[in-house]
């Protein structure tokens, strides 16, 4: 399960209006209330959430500073097509000027990779479509000014063996990496579900041992994934056991981001289920934790959370920040 499109009922009227709507003064208030909360947040924490491209992809940063998340996480085009207009470059231009003036660090801003595509794939036309899409998302953040990239790693279809399935991922990244500049990969672990590749730390090792040049790549750890992989960060002190692991099997210099997801299925269901946070198995406490982990520090954190009436995400960011410790 992935982002979902939070503040759908805000934007209706926005993008009935088309990309160049005029701002009201409600509009410019909200705003800068927005900003004003994400500019006082402390502790390091950059918290945030995916939020929508509709009426231009430049709108996703509005969106943002909005609901008063710090980071965000987009998409980089349309979810259902492998074929897909080039990105506009006037488009591109009006998403790095509202970044700027937002002063948003592109460090602070992951997409998230297309669930087309599948780079472990056995079927060769699935791979060559992935690993050309893969191409065009990189060739996108570079537009955009972004040096970061999110997605999930493959699947190996159960009909290759994982080790075959890890080599086509880290081929995939090498062949793209040729083809784009600086734009840092990074792979989502996921939570065992079928034949995914990436549940186990062992796996994003293995995939980053066969990438040519490991500047370029990097890991995002999704609390649900991790905790129905088997990974209890409900545990007390489940969350440092946990980076503990991750530290010792890949390495921390390679985190580059979280996805902050509370989790509907138990510990080890292996089921890729997202609550809101503190409404599931993991647990309040556990974010807490998150939030309050200096190894956390200055790095998106991304919910993908379903959201629910008067806990949407500027509701879940305000309760995350507020369980963090002030210095």
């Amino acid at each position: 399960m992935g982002p979902k499109k939070r503040g759908a009922r805000k934007r209706t009227s926005e993008e009935a209006l088309g990309g160049e709507k005029h701002r009201d003064g409600n509009e410019e208030e909200a705003e800068e209330r927005g900003d004003r909360r994400r500019k006082n947040r402390g502790n390091n924490k950059y918290i945030g959430a995916h939020v929508g491209i509709q009426g231009g992809i430049w709108k996703a940063v509005g969106s943002c500073t909005e609901m008063g998340g710090s980071s965000f996480a987009l998409f980089l085009g349309s979810q259902r097509s492998w074929k897909r207009p080039a990105l506009d470059q006037t488009a591109a231009a009006k998403f790095r000027e509202q970044c700027s003036l937002q002063e948003y660090n592109p460090a602070h801003i992951l997409p998230h990779g297309s669930y087309l595509m599948n780079c472990g794939s056995p079927k060769e036309d699935v791979f060559e479509k992935s690993q050309a899409m893969l191409v065009d998302e990189l060739s996108r953040c570079s537009l955009l000014g972004l040096n970061l990239y999110n997605f999930h790693p493959g699947s190996s279809l159960g009909s290759i063996t994982t080790e075959q399935c890890v080599a086509k991922i880290a081929g995939a990244i090498n062949h793209a990496h040729q083809q784009t500049p600086a734009v840092v990969t990074v792979l989502e672990n996921m939570s065992g579900q079928g034949s995914t590749v990436g549940g186990k730390f062992s796996e994003l090792k293995g995939i980053i041992d066969k990438v040519r040049d490991q500047t370029r790549v990097g890991v995002c750890l999704d609390t649900c994934h991790a905790y129905a992989a088997g990974y209890d960060v409900a545990a007390e002190g489940g969350v440092k056991a946990m980076l503990d692991e991750f530290d010792q099997e890949v390495g921390l210099h390679y985190l580059k981001a979280i996805h902050l997801n509370d989790s509907k299925g138990k510990l080890g269901c292996h089921l890729d289920r997202h609550e809101d946070i503190g409404k599931g198995h993991i647990g309040i406490s556990a974010f807490r934790d998150i939030v309050n982990e200096p190894r956390l520090d200055n790095i998106p954190l991304i919910l993908e959370t379903p959201g629910r009436p008067g806990f949407e995400y500027a509701e879940q960011i305000e309760l995350l920040y507020s369980l963090c410790e002030k210095n």
